[in-house]
């Protein structure tokens, strides 16, 4: 009886939703490009949201900076609150960049950085599934745990930070609109 409880305790424990973080700002779908500056303060972790659609084939998200020098950092977040990726120094110099899917094949990297290449190809894995993201961007030294949106950060850096999201809204399927075309005909000739 004790065993069973135990086990039903830690169940109950395991399914307990993890609230979401506060954002600053929500990219929502992107086609194409999209970017947010904010100014980050020392030890401060800040978070954006995206929304990935069914159908995208990548989703690039690289940091750039204003005239500060600071080292970003940023991770990637499903809305489960599990890490699905992380980044340092991927990008340009000290910047981070993450790359999923087929990839943008923008150059967002060194040419060492990113598969060697410099180019974004989903380096970092597999496109995630459709659903809200969320990013959490810092500067060095940020921590990202692998549950629960446990981020935080040492750095006394502070200064803008530039996060630019790449993705895709592929058209409709063709199939889609020939059966649109058909429904056309179909009442034409019944007219």
């Amino acid at each position: 009886m004790k065993k069973t409880l135990a086990i039903a305790l830690v169940a109950g424990i395991s399914t307990v939703a993890v609230a979401q973080p506060s954002t600053i700002h929500d990219f929502g779908a992107v086609n194409g490009s999209a970017d947010f500056t904010t100014s980050i303060g020392a030890a401060e972790v800040q978070w954006l949201s995206v929304v990935l659609g069914g159908g995208a084939t990548y989703l690039d998200l690289t940091t750039s900076i204003g005239a500060s020098n600071i080292d970003t950092e940023i991770g990637l977040y499903d809305a489960g609150g599990n890490l699905v990726g992380t980044d340092d120094d991927d990008g340009i110099g000290l910047l981070s960049t993450l790359s999923f899917g087929t990839g943008s094949g923008l150059e967002l990297g060194d040419p060492w950085n990113l598969g060697g290449d410099g180019f974004a190809n989903g380096e970092d894995g597999p496109l995630p599934g459709p659903g809200t993201y969320y990013i959490a961007i810092g500067a060095f030294n940020t921590t990202f745990g692998s549950t629960a949106f446990d981020v935080t950060s040492t750095s006394s850096a502070v200064g803008d930070i530039t996060v630019t999201v790449f993705s895709n809204v592929p058209a409709p399927a063709s199939a889609a609109l020939l059966g649109f075309g058909a429904l056309a005909a179909t009442r034409r000739r019944r007219a």
